[in-house]
């Protein structure tokens, strides 16, 4: 049998419902004798509409149904040649190979940060009391 790895770790669980939320789930709205079924990703799985809309519901539903797989078949091809376009760019390429380089190697070490740097760090105890003497002189005038 299986691990189900959700009862060994939640998160898992969670991520492989979103998984099949997003390749399996479909939903299916109507009204008024139409209802349409459609995937999580956008896909129409099928129109219905009832006899009493029209006598020729059944095939109108099909019609559109197939209608709408082969504009969706034609828009995502628009897209895959125009990602192609993209990714053949030889800038792109480069990148992409460095992000897959970059998943091999081991972290960098975080960068250490400035942090603030107080200018009174410098001087001397002296120094201090005479800067802090001027300061006080300049704030308690009366």
């Amino acid at each position: 049998m299986a691990a189900n790895f959700g009862e060994i770790d939640p998160l898992s669980g969670q991520l492989e419902a979103v998984q099949r939320a997003l390749l399996t789930d479909a939903a299916t709205a109507g009204r008024y004798g139409v209802s349409v079924r459609v995937r999580a990703d956008g896909a129409l799985e099928s129109v219905e509409i009832d006899e009493t809309v029209t006598p020729y519901g059944t095939e109108l539903g099909k019609l559109i149904t197939q209608l709408v797989g082969e504009a969706l078949v034609l828009a995502r091809n628009n897209v895959r040649d125009t990602l192609g376009r993209l990714t053949s760019d030889p800038r792109i390429a480069a990148a992409t190979e460095s992000f897959g380089d970059a998943a091999e190697k081991p972290r960098p070490a975080p960068a250490a940060s400035a942090g603030f740097v107080d200018p009174d760090d410098e001087l001397t105890e002296e120094e201090l009391i005479e800067q802090n003497q001027r300061r006080n002189q300049g704030f308690f005038r009366t």
